[in-house]
């Protein structure tokens, strides 16, 4: 199973749950949490065969300032 771990700018209540909803249509993620992290949020997804660029669109989509930090 892959880790993948991005950071989220900051962002209004309204807004992650955006992302909290975008993430539960991506494909291929079994798992993820959202934390608060240094200005923003810590985002951790796991799953199999997952893409972090479509990640990354899909949260950019959004107008949301995403950066991916590594993968395990």
């Amino acid at each position: 199973m892959e880790s993948l771990k991005f950071e989220i700018g900051e962002v209004s209540l309204h807004q992650l749950n955006k992302v909290k909803d975008t993430l539960n249509e991506i494909a291929n993620i079994n798992d993820w949490q959202i934390a608060p992290y240094i200005n923003g949020y810590l985002l951790s997804v796991k799953g199999i065969n997952i893409v972090s660029y479509s990640i990354l669109q899909s949260i950019l989509a959004l107008g949301i300032y995403v950066e991916q930090l590594y993968e395990e």
